[in-house]
């Protein structure tokens, strides 16, 4: 029973840390929700994988400029097919 209880905590340790390695905001353009991993403010040039909820899917894509505002932070990403979206994230 001892050992039943610490896996359980273990397991759900794990899960927490798992699920908040997400950044949380919504795409301008389309007003889906996102999460851009990794969970910290890139730079131009970097790549990011951004997750929609809407639509249930995850893209890697490439920062174009990165805008910090008071409340949130504005970035502009390209996909792979050259789409340009503007993602406003969560204030950090």
């Amino acid at each position: 029973m001892k050992y039943l209880l610490c896996l359980s905590a273990l397991l759900g340790c794990l899960c927490v840390s798992g699920s908040a390695a997400a950044w949380d905001g919504f795409d301008a353009d389309s007003a889906d929700l996102v999460a851009v991993t990794p969970d910290r403010i890139p730079r131009q040039g970097d790549t990011v994988d951004v997750h929609n909820y809407d639509k249930d899917s995850t893209e890697s894509c490439l920062v174009q400029s990165v805008t910090r505002n008071t409340r949130t932070v504005e970035l502009v990403v390209r996909t792979a097919s050259g789409t340009l979206h503007t993602l406003v994230m969560e204030g950090r």
